[in-house]
């Protein structure tokens, strides 16, 4: 027997209200009644970008108006290039959306600058499971009751934070007890205004993304930077390096991408210290470094490299041809301090002095090849199999006694033959190997 369906319209609306608009939107089959006084609006998404009659707050706001009370919104979405919109129609939309309408999914990109505040009901919305806010909104204080006990997945693009002595970061972060994954993207350390910690015991996925465009300008200024994340697995960093790195908890941490770039003026290496990132990640079991500049940090820095017993996967890559003249000093350091190493790729092209004829005397040096376990490893041909290219990949063939399959990939076709054909002459330290060509 449906007892729902009995009860008055106006019990039925109050029971709705209290639910996410996905558990609300199983309610549906329960009673064909409820198709009558709610409705599900999947994805609402304004946009200026498109073409509209009349301007974009009146548009939203005709639109937000049309809605029944008791319409609920999985996701809502507001995206706007103009950067001087309405606050109070801003938070009156925002207000709406959060309060009454069940949403789950919520997406902010907006210009907000120092003159825009967000509604508190941001910080205290209890269905919200991601939420992504962007483009310079300014965030100093939370509410003292700021809890988001569904959120998930934070996602911050040009954002800024602006309280140093409360730290609203951090205040944020401790809103969000279920914080699986978050993701820093544009992020400038120097205008923010921070304890320099993140800190999150249920946090999964942690992606931190630096502008590194315009490099460093000498207006950085240092501090140290602390992670206390043991339920972290995933990471993916991209920053320049501060003086230090106060804590690293980084116990449960599988996978790790790097883009490291040393704070370097003249020449001189300013007061960059690495030591206690580079320990920290000692259990990951894929590792992938990229830019040349995370290689030099790493080399700067070789002797706190750890034993990674769990180290199974290493990616090397690189940003482009100039970025391939950089010294892999480090490599057979980290190569010694790798026993399970298994799998080794190397993207965008082997390592060079001048010319993709000449190598680099440092090849020299990888006398830790004899020992190495990996058992497979790939190499991409960026110049189409040049003599550089191809006594580099021969080093390799002789000296990895455990190697069971190259992988080479080209960009030049017309070549594949004759590499195919110089490769297979030469003489390999572990006669089982296969080694199979691919054009890119």
């Amino acid at each position: 027997m449906d007892r729902i369906s009995d009860l008055p319209d106006e019990i039925i609306r109050l029971i709705v209200s209290f639910l996410a608009a996905k558990d609300a939107a199983s309610l549906l089959v329960t009673s064909r009644r409820f198709r009558d006084i709610y409705t599900i609006i999947p994805d609402l998404v304004f946009d200026d970008t498109s073409k509209l009659q009349g301007t974009f707050t009146d548009f939203v706001s005709e639109a937000l108006a049309r809605l029944e009370t008791t319409t609920r919104i999985r996701r809502f979405s507001l995206k706007s290039q103009r950067r001087l919109l309405d606050q109070d129609r801003i938070n009156h939309w925002l207000r709406d959306v959060l309060n009454h309408r069940g949403v789950m999914d919520t997406e902010i990109c907006i210009y907000g600058g120092y003159g825009y505040t967000l509604p508190l009901e941001i910080f205290t919305c209890k269905t919200v499971k991601k939420l992504e806010l962007g483009r310079q909104i300014f965030i100093s204080v939370l509410p003292q009751n700021a809890l988001l006990p569904a959120l998930e997945t934070l996602i911050f693009e040009s954002v800024l934070f602006c309280n140093l002595g409360d730290c609203a970061f951090q205040a944020f972060l401790s809103a969000c007890p279920v914080l699986k994954e978050l993701i820093i993207d544009g992020m400038c350390w120097e205008t923010w205004e921070w304890s320099g910690t993140v800190s999150s015991q249920s946090l999964q996925r942690l992606t931190i993304r630096r502008d590194m465009s315009e490099g460093f300008n000498g207006l950085y200024v240092p501090h140290y930077i602390s992670f206390d994340t043991p339920s972290l697995a995933y990471l993916d960093y991209c920053d320049f390096v501060p003086d230090g790195y106060t804590t690293v908890n980084f116990e449960s941490l599988v996978e790790a991408k790097l883009n490291l770039h040393l704070m370097v003026n003249d020449g001189d290496i300013l007061s960059s210290n690495a030591t206690n990132l580079i320990q920290g990640i000692r259990n990951v079991k894929i590792l992938q470094l990229s830019s040349p500049n995370t290689c030099e940090t790493f080399n700067v820095f070789r002797d706190a490299i750890p034993v990674f017993e769990k180290l199974r996967h290493l990616t090397m890559t690189h940003d482009n041809a100039i970025s391939m003249r950089f010294c892999w000093r480090f490599l057979p350091f980290l190569l010694n301090k790798a026993p399970n190493l298994k799998t080794l790729v190397i993207e965008d092209g082997l390592h060079y002095v001048k010319e993709p004829d000449y190598v680099c005397e440092c090849l020299s040096g990888y006398s830790c090849l004899l020992t190495c376990p990996v058992e497979v490893l790939e190499i991409t041909l960026w110049y189409g199999g040049r003599t550089g290219e191809l006594q580099q990949v021969k080093h390799f063939l002789g000296k990895l006694s455990r190697l069971e399959l190259l992988k080479v990939y080209t960009w030049s076709e017309s070549e594949n033959l004759r590499i195919q054909t110089d490769i297979q002459m030469f003489p390999r330290a572990s006669p089982n190997c296969r080694i199979q060509l691919s054009y890119i």
